[in-house]
């Protein structure tokens, strides 16, 4: 062995994907978004952040009698966006108002509720 390089595969290789037991299981197209993905900052979640917010908007106008997956969306979007903050290290104060961004969207996204609905 060489200095500085573990034993086995290496950080990065990608064999078992063209060789191994996962060869079959993906797709061209599927291999490639995978190496893409595994070349993305493990620690930055935006992009699963606006996804899901894109998905979210486009359930609402679909579905939006589907409180439930609804509901599950906004969970999920929720704590996403949480574990972003977490992983870049941000203060509880910024992780406060961009949960308090996201709610806004939402509410605005879905409209505020009805005052009868409050009484």
């Amino acid at each position: 062995m060489t200095k500085g390089r573990k034993k086995g595969a290496q950080p990065g290789n990608l064999n078992a994907l063209k060789h191994g037991y996962y060869s079959n299981a993906l797709t061209k197209a599927q291999a490639l978004l995978l190496k893409a993905a595994d070349n993305l900052p493990s620690d930055d979640l935006s992009g699963e952040v606006a996804l899901l917010r894109q998905r979210l908007y486009s359930l609402l106008l679909a579905s939006p009698d589907k409180l439930e997956l609804l509901n599950d969306t906004v969970r999920t979007l929720s704590r996403v966006a949480a574990t972003h903050y977490h992983l870049k290290g941000s203060d509880a104060d910024r992780l406060t108002a961009a949960m308090q961004n996201v709610l806004q969207s939402i509410e605005t996204t879905l409209g505020a509720p009805d005052d009868a609905r409050r009484s």
